[in-house]
């Protein structure tokens, strides 16, 4: 049986990632991966100059309109720069947090 996830537990997962993520690291991570483009690092970049949140806010959507890869990338990027309160919001349930990180782009998307 499937359950549905309130959408208000949605809304606090996403407000508390977007204050928890140093954007500017995981966005180089992700380069380097490949899951990024350039022109996508360099706008986290400047963003990220005037308001982390933004950055944020800009580097999540890119995640949450990318394939399976990007999102991957963007736990590892996450892991490997010691953002662990963030990194456990999508993973410490085993995956529920990642489904509901997958809910705000289904939430979210255009």
């Amino acid at each position: 049986m499937c359950e549905t996830v309130p959408e208000d537990q949605i809304s606090r997962v996403y407000s508390r990632l977007v204050q928890k993520i140093r954007a500017n690291e995981v966005a180089v991570q992700m380069l380097e991966e490949r899951a990024l483009q350039q022109t996508e690092l360099n706008e986290v970049l400047r963003k990220c100059s005037h308001n982390d949140v933004a950055a944020s806010e800009y580097l999540l959507n890119i995640v949450m309109a990318r394939p399976l890869y990007v999102y991957e990338s963007f736990l590892r990027a996450l892991e490997r720069n010691n953002q662990i309160d963030a990194y456990h919001l999508l993973t410490y349930n085993g995956l529920f947090q990642s489904i509901l990180f997958f809910l705000v782009r289904y939430k979210t998307a255009p």
